[in-house]
């Protein structure tokens, strides 16, 4: 990737292939780190705003963030973000 995630800005579109599946939201990581570990992804379809692990990054592109999944329905099983369920995260920026 030739940006970093961090630098990602909120409103930025994530997309599964060539789909825009939704926005960030935000940046995460856990504990005292600086690197992120999680994309709060406000997903279009769903209208909730899921918790996406940056291994699943395919690409950082100008177009948006590119996930490994090109068929949406591989997130369908994530459960709506809530900050006060994830006490060791924080948001980076």
């Amino acid at each position: 990737m030739s940006r970093r995630l961090e630098t990602v800005a909120s409103g930025t579109p994530v997309l599964c292939g060539e789909q825009r599946v939704g926005s960030v939201e935000g940046i995460y990581t856990e504990g005292e780190s600086r690197l992120p570990e999680y994309l709060a992804v406000k997903w279009d379809s769903r209208g909730l705003t899921i918790l996406v692990p940056t291994k699943d990054v395919e690409s950082l592109e100008e177009r948006g963030v590119v996930l490994q999944c090109s068929d949406p329905a591989a997130y369908d099983t994530i459960a709506k973000f809530e900050p006060q369920q994830f006490p060791t995260i924080k948001k980076l920026g």
